[in-house]
């Protein structure tokens, strides 16, 4: 429990002094700040799960119980903390966003990104035969691989605008490099 609170303190507090939107998860054991008393997260949602003064919404065809605060976590300073309860589990997760102006449907919709993202990580790292830290050693191409990743998120980015395959994308954005005289 320490260490990854550690970290998650420190990551919170490093995008908090570089003005970086940070979105993740917290445990619910962590002690924060609330109107000058200390409690934990766990805590500070109780109450309106059970008194029913979470909001319901429907995010990409899921329904979720919301609730949400803003809070100020020692050595971090104010962060919005989102209780989320999806419609099949029984104890909610807490999301930290440090953006406390952010809405809270839309701290949900950026979190649920993370493990398609992860997942195309995981991904582009087998199709480029990348194995553990191979990126950071001296025999690395980093130059080349990053250069794969660049077109990679472009082309996946243009198919998910403008609803193509990735097949599709490519046999378009060829058509355009040839009408402009490119190679």
């Amino acid at each position: 429990m320490g260490d990854t609170f550690i970290t998650t303190k420190k990551i919170l507090k490093k995008c908090k002094e570089l003005g970086i939107e940070y979105i993740g998860k917290l445990r619910k054991n962590i002690i924060i700040e609330f109107f000058g008393k200390k409690v934990k997260v766990e805590e500070l949602f109780e109450k309106d799960f059970q008194n029913r003064k979470s909001k319901l919404r429907t995010i990409n065809k899921v329904e979720f119980k919301l609730s949400d605060r803003i809070v100020n976590i020692p050595n971090v300073g104010r962060v919005k903390i989102v209780a989320v309860l999806m419609e099949n589990q029984k104890k909610p997760k807490y999301l930290v966003s440090t953006n406390y102006k952010k809405k809270i449907e839309n701290i949900i919709i950026e979190y649920m990104k993370r493990p398609k993202i992860e997942e195309k990580h995981k991904r582009d790292k087998s199709i480029l035969e990348v194995e553990g830290n191979y990126l950071t050693s001296e025999k690395s191409n980093i130059g080349f691989i990053r250069l794969m990743a660049i077109v990679s998120n472009c082309i996946e980015y243009l198919s998910y605008k403008y609803g193509l395959s990735f097949y599709e994308v490519v046999k378009e954005c060829c058509k355009e490099l040839i009408k402009k005289g490119i190679p």
